[in-house]
């Protein structure tokens, strides 16, 4: 019965009435103050007909920003709540009220703003476009405005056109505020980040959209538009009433601007000592991590982190999954081939920066195992490998960042790291070899004899390969070992090859100080080879089969010594 009673209660103020005061278009005081109400009058009944869905505190705080908490619900949370019909009728009858004044001081870009905000809410998108178009100057605003209802119908390369003509065009401390990312970065990057000057941010800003785009196969970077979409949302708000029926902050801003705008709302039934409960923002689900993370020069990628920086639901997508494929990228005169080796015949290969795909050569056909590669600048570069299902609504994709290894002056230039299964007697002399037996994953499964390929440049060494196959006991120490001299003979460069485990994790690293395991060292394989010009090929096999499950790092160096080397390296996990 109290469940009725506050239906009852409430009854008077589900249908408000329409206004349409007889204002005169000198009067624009008068007619944004009719629209303020208006506005303020519609959010006040839809916070009085919200949905009472479970408890207030049902979710622990995962992120907290000012006075507002904000979780991430999962799929199988609670469905979004059908909208009342009143508040329904109540919208459509603010957008009519919003046109009227609209039409009476077509000037103000505020009351513009709601009105295509709210037709957007009614699912009005197509319509919401058409009154953009027609929207007054300033030209920026305008289209800004139109970049936003074109976003939410899907057109992101027409959104994009429009949001990047309104930067142009916009005041430079506007375009300041517009383009800054620095909610959407961890803390090392932002505070990196706040120490260049606004107008030499132009690369950085660039770099992380590019590298958060969420899918290649999606015309447009629904990521970037949905980013100004929410900064406009945010411009809004500032002279809004809004659900939570809270003073605007900074705190509702930064959010609004990770998070986006809540597709629903409810309130929690109030407790035994609580007489109201405030409203809940529903978030679209599933919605993911799209930022990139960056350490030093390695760039990662966690779309599914439980506690997320930023997230984002592409109305297109539904499912995001990992695909297995590995990449290397080896020098060839001034620029690069970057190779991708995956399992999946539907596959497609995207890259940034990357002049042309050369072609998709099938190396391995029993195995399921197939090569793409495409010409790169020798350089940093985005590759990435994607399986878009849009039937199903989902992607899967491989996502990584290839450079070239640093190196100091006087040192060879060296190829990323190539993994090859060894579980063939064939020799591996070249590259097309190495590939065809290339793993399709950073993953060794099943066997634990690892090839390892790799290229030097310049300083380079002898060509001859070498096959070598040392055996990792387990207590991590190395039993096989080439050439360890120390000496650095006339004509002669160094090699080194280590593997060193990296996720111990706190058991491990806690039984290891305690003397109940052995302290993990690293596996080290040294020897001297002749310096050449050109291109060097290597390769060496690694009989890890008494090395424990987890998570190593491999690392070649290559150069006469210290400081003179260049490595590379790269993680494999031993199932």
């Amino acid at each position: 019965m109290p469940r009725a009673r506050w239906v009852l209660s409430i009854c008077c103020l589900i249908v408000p009435a329409t206004v349409r005061p007889q204002l005169e278009r000198s009067d624009s005081l008068r007619i944004l103050s009719a629209a303020h109400a208006a506005q303020s009058h519609f959010e006040r009944a839809r916070r009085e007909l919200l949905p009472r869905l479970g408890d207030d505190d049902g979710h622990p705080c995962e992120t907290v920003v000012g006075r507002m908490c904000h979780w991430q619900e999962d799929a199988d949370d609670e469905d979004p709540a059908p909208e009342p019909r009143a508040t329904t009728r109540a919208r459509r009858a603010l957008i009519a009220n919003l046109a009227h004044l609209n039409a009476v001081s077509p000037g103000d870009n505020w009351i513009a703003g709601e009105r295509i905000r709210y037709m957007i809410q009614d699912g009005e998108d197509s319509a919401a476009v058409a009154v953009a178009r027609s929207c007054a100057p300033p030209r920026w605003y305008c289209r800004a405005l139109r970049g936003y209802a074109l976003h939410e119908s899907e057109r992101y390369a027409d959104a994009a056109a429009e949001f990047d003509s309104a930067l142009a065009e916009m005041p430079s401390t506007e375009r300041c505020s517009w383009n800054d990312i620095s909610v959407l970065l961890d803390d090392g990057e932002r505070e990196r980040y706040d120490l260049i000057p606004c107008g030499q941010r132009d690369s950085v800003e660039r770099r992380f959209w590019e590298l958060a785009q969420p899918s290649f196969a999606v015309s447009g970077n629904d990521r970037r538009t949905e980013h100004f979409s929410r900064v406009l949302l945010a411009d809004l708000s500032e002279d809004a009433t809004n659900t939570y029926g809270l003073v605007w902050g900074p705190d509702m801003r930064e959010l609004l601007i990770r998070y986006g705008e809540p597709l629903w709302y409810s309130v929690g039934w109030p407790g035994p000592f609580v007489t109201h409960s405030t409203p809940i923002g529903h978030d679209r689900v599933p919605s993911f991590q799209f930022a990139p993370v960056t350490e030093s020069d390695s760039v990662s990628w966690d779309a599914h982190a439980q506690i997320a920086r930023e997230r984002y639901a592409p109305p297109y997508l539904d499912t995001l999954t990992d695909l297995d494929a590995q990449f290397a990228m080896m020098k060839r005169g001034d620029s690069a081939v970057v190779f991708a080796v995956y399992s999946d015949t539907t596959s497609s290969l995207a890259m940034l920066g990357v002049s042309g795909i050369l072609g998709d050569t099938a190396l391995d056909r029993d195995r399921g195992r197939h090569v793409r590669r495409a010409r790169a600048a020798w350089k940093g570069v985005m590759v990435g490998m994607e399986e878009f299902d849009t039937a199903r609504r989902r992607d899967a994709r491989a996502r990584t960042w290839l450079a070239p290894p640093p190196h100091a002056q006087g040192a060879p230039d060296l190829s990323t790291l190539l993994l090859f299964t060894a579980d063939t007697s064939a020799h591996i002399e070249t590259l097309n070899e190495a590939l065809a037996h290339a793993l399709v994953a950073n993953e060794l499964r099943g066997t634990r004899r690892l090839g390892l390929y790799w290229e030097v440049y310049g300083a380079a060494h002898d060509s001859t390969m070498r096959d070598s196959v040392p055996r990792v006991g387990a207590d991590s120490q190395m039993i096989a070992q080439q050439d360890s001299s120390v000496g650095s003979p006339n004509g002669s460069s160094g090699l080194e090859v280590t593997v060193t485990r990296v996720d111990g994790g706190i058991a491990h690293w806690i039984s290891q100080a305690l003397h109940i395991t052995q302290r993990d060292s690293p596996i080290a394989i040294r020897w001297r080879d002749t310096e050449t010009a050109g291109i060097a090929s290597h390769s060496v096999v690694l009989d890890l089969s008494q090395l424990p499950a987890g998570t190593y790092e491999l690392r070649v160096a290559a150069g006469p010594g210290e400081p003179h080397r260049t490595e590379a390296s790269r993680e494999i996990k031993l199932d």
